[in-house]
C-alpha cells in the first residue's frame, strides 16, 4: 500500500486549496488535509466547504488554547497514522507537537517554509537552538525560493534535503490576454495595511512622484485592510493624494484589479515571499518591489519585468515610480509578458510534483547513494 501523507496548515485558504487539489492528483497515496482551526484573525478567507478537510478545532485560531489544539491534533494523528507529515512551519505549538509525534511514531517529516534570514533581526542563540531542534525533527523541506533555501540551510538542514517551489498560486485564475490600459494607467498595491508593509513611506514616495510627474501623474489603487487603514487614509488626505481605497477583496475578486492596473508596487520592510507578486505576474503586470521581499531574487529582474528599490529610501522609490510611468505602453507590455513567462513554472502542479518527490525521498523511495 502506498504510504499516506498528512498535510497540516493552521488554516486552509484559497491558495492552500488549489495546491491541495494538485497534490491529491499527483501523490500516489492517501492525502489527509488537516487544519488547526477553521478561521484566522488575520485572514477573512471564503473557503470551499467541500474541500474534504479535517478541522482540529472550531473557531478563530488566535482565540483558542494552543495546548488544547496540540492535544487534539495528536489525537487526530493517532487516529490517521500517516506515514509522512508535511507541516507548515513550527511556530505554533501544535505544529511542534506534530513533529514530535512523527519522531515518536517513526513517521517522516517535511517542513514547508518561506522564512528568510533577512526579514527581521535574528538572535544568534535562538537561531542555534532553532537549528538544533530542526535537525532533530525534520527530514527535508519544501521552501519558497533561494533566500528561504539559504536560511534553512543556515539552520543546518543539508542542501540535498531542500526542494523549492512552496509559494505558488493558481496562475490560470489571474492570467488574461495582455492589454495595458491606455486611459488612466495607475499603480496598484495589494496586501494588508500594516506596519511591515512600509506603506507610510510608500505614500510619501508617491507624493514626491506626483510632484515630479505633475499633471500626467498616475493614480494609486490600494487593495486591502488592516490596523493602519485609518492612519494611512489620514496621511493621504494630509498629503492631498489621489488614492483609491478598495478595501479587503476576496481572492476571486482580485483579477479585475490586476487587469486594470499598469504595475504592482510592493514596498514591504518584511515579506517572506509575496504571493501578490505571483498573482500580478500571472496577470501580466510588471513588478516594482522592495529588495526585502523574499521573492525578488527568483521572480523580479530589473529591466526585464520590473524594478527594485530600497524600502527605506523614499526618494529612490519615487524615482522608480517616475521612471516606470515614463515607459511607453509597448515597453510596459513587454515587461508584463516577461512576468508571465517567468511565473509559468510556479504553479500548484509544480508545487505538487516537487512535494511528492520530496516525500518519496524521505520515505526512502529515492534516497541517493552518498559517498
Amino acid at each position: 500500500m502506498t504510504p499516506s501523507l498528512a498535510l497540516i496548515h493552521t488554516q486552509f485558504g484559497p491558495y492552500h486549496l488549489a495546491r491541495l487539489r494538485s497534490l491529491r492528483a499527483h501523490y500516489p497515496g492517501p492525502v489527509y488535509a488537516i487544519q488547526l482551526a477553521d478561521q484566522e484573525a488575520l485572514r477573512d478567507w471564503t473557503v470551499d466547504a467541500d474541500a474534504d478537510l479535517i478541522t482540529v478545532a472550531t473557531g478563530t485560531l488566535e482565540s483558542l488554547s494552543p495546548g488544547a489544539i496540540a492535544q487534539s491534533l495528536v489525537q487526530q494523528l493517532d487516529r490517521l497514522r500517516p506515514d509522512a507529515l508535511v507541516i507548515a512551519g513550527y511556530h505554533h505549538p501544535a505544529m511542534r507537537a506534530a513533529f514530535t509525534w512523527a519522531r515518536r511514531q517513526g513517521a517522516r517529516t517535511v517542513l514547508l517554509s518561506d522564512s528568510q534570514g533577512r526579514d527581521r533581526p535574528r538572535n544568534p542563540l535562538l537561531e542555534a537552538l532553532k537549528g538544533a531542534w530542526l535537525r532533530r525533527h525534520c527530514d527535508a523541506a519544501l521552501v519558497a525560493g533561494s533566500r528561504a533555501a539559504a536560511y534553512v540551510e543556515q539552520l543546518g538542514l543539508p542542501s540535498d534535503r531542500l526542494w523549492r517551489g512552496y509559494d505558488v498560486v493558481d496562475n490560470g485564475q489571474f492570467s488574461t490576454p495582455l492589454s495595458l490600459p491606455e486611459v488612466n494607467p495607475h499603480f496598484l498595491y495589494v496586501g494588508r495595511l500594516s506596519p511591515e508593509k512600509n506603506l507610510r513611506r510608500f505614500l510619501q514616495a508617491y507624493d514626491r512622484y506626483r510632484q515630479q510627474a505633475g499633471a500626467i501623474a498616475w493614480d494609486l489603487v490600494m487593495v486591502g485592510s488592516g490596523p493602519q487603514e485609518a492612519e494611512l487614509q489620514t496621511l493621504a488626505q494630509q498629503l492631498d493624494l489621489t488614492v483609491h481605497w478598495a478595501g479587503f477583496q476576496q481572492l476571486a475578486d482580485l483579477p479585475a484589479y490586476y487587469r486594470a492596473a499598469a504595475a504592482l508596487v510592493l514596498p514591504s520592510l518584511s515579506e517572506p515571499w509575496g504571493l501578490v507578486v505571483n498573482e500580478a505576474m500571472a496577470a501580466g503586470l510588471p513588478i516594482l518591489a522592495s529588495t526585502q521581499c523574499g521573492c525578488v531574487p527568483d521572480l523580479v529582474f530589473p529591466g526585464i519585468n520590473g524594478a527594485l528599490f530600497s524600502p527605506w529610501d523614499v526618494g529612490q522609490l519615487a524615482d522608480v515610480l517616475l521612471r516606470f510611468s515614463q515607459r511607453s505602453p509597448c515597453q510596459r507590455q513587454q515587461m508584463g509578458q516577461a512576468s508571465q513567462r517567468l511565473i509559468a513554472h510556479y504553479t500548484p502542479d509544480h508545487w505538487a510534483i516537487a512535494l511528492t518527490d520530496c516525500v518519496l525521498f524521505v520515505l526512502g523511495d529515492r534516497r541517493p547513494e552518498r559517498p
